[in-house]
């Protein structure tokens, strides 16, 4: 028999059986788990095999325990055995350790949320500086009063004619231009929803009033546009390089005013 003032001890303490019935426990055990008949009825249901084997076999396990406030509560658990088969059970609330762990916890997710904000921000300015690009990747230059060039640059894609289609559109239209030559002497891939995007912006440029006409397209341009169902064929005005479109174009509308 283990010779303890269980009253009076200072923590959660009970005195079991070698079938874990509670002999005796202490005023702490009284207060935080009433008065359970087996120290199995303060086990979590999912626990009570763990604390039967480990009970027996270990010093100091952890154990999820039922208290009056609380149904999962995490304990460090100690035991003690006689050779009469008695035990000495004694708890130690790991509340503060919990406490330490979900402090952790929130740290790394402020940390991965600031991380977060901090990816979307690069995001953000990835993309920003991205449209700027493509803004730059199709500018308008005028080189008479009814000829101008929108000289194409980078991968013909979707995005391209998205971010510029509006804008070029309206500087066509109000403008009164006859001849826009579109030079593809800058592009590289040719992306097939880039060639949708540009049929449809060939065919908008015609509505406005406009002539569209290709220059510096390579065959691997040609072979890619072809592929994606454009049909680059006499229906269309091309010429050979933007040196040759523009002169070519100047003098036949010379030749028109004369």
């Amino acid at each position: 028999m283990i010779m303890v003032d269980f009253v009076h001890h200072p923590l959660p303490a009970f005195l079991v059986d070698h079938d874990l019935n509670i002999k005796e426990q202490s005023e702490l055990a009284t207060e935080l788990f009433s008065k359970p008949a087996s120290f199995l009825d303060c086990v979590d249901s999912e626990s009570k095999q763990k604390a039967i084997d480990l009970l027996k076999n270990k010093d100091e396990i952890e154990l999820v325990l039922n208290t009056v406030d609380s149904p999962y509560m995490l304990f460090k658990v100690f035991a003690r055995w006689t050779d009469n088969g008695e035990g000495q059970i004694l708890c130690v609330r790991q509340d503060s350790q919990i406490m330490e762990l979900s402090s952790m916890l929130q740290m790394q997710r402020d940390r991965l949320a600031e991380t977060n904000f901090d990816l979307l921000d690069k995001k953000e300015e990835l993309e920003n500086a991205m449209n700027k690009i493509k803004k730059l990747s199709s500018p308008f230059l005028p080189i008479s009063s009814n000829l101008c060039v929108i000289p194409l640059f980078g991968s013909l894609d979707e995005e391209l004619f998205l971010i510029n289609e509006q804008q070029l559109l309206s500087t066509l239209q109000t403008g009164s231009y006859e001849h826009v030559i579109l030079d593809f002497n800058g592009i590289g891939e040719i992306e097939e929803t880039g060639v949708f995007a540009f049929q449809s912006f060939y065919q908008m440029i015609q509505l406005v009033g406009v002539n569209p006409i290709l220059s510096g397209l390579k065959p691997r341009h040609v072979f890619r546009l072809m592929e994606n169902d454009f049909n680059v064929d006499q229906t269309f005005h091309i010429t050979g390089s933007l040196k040759d479109a523009i002169s070519k174009y100047i003098l036949s509308s010379n030749e028109r005013h004369r």
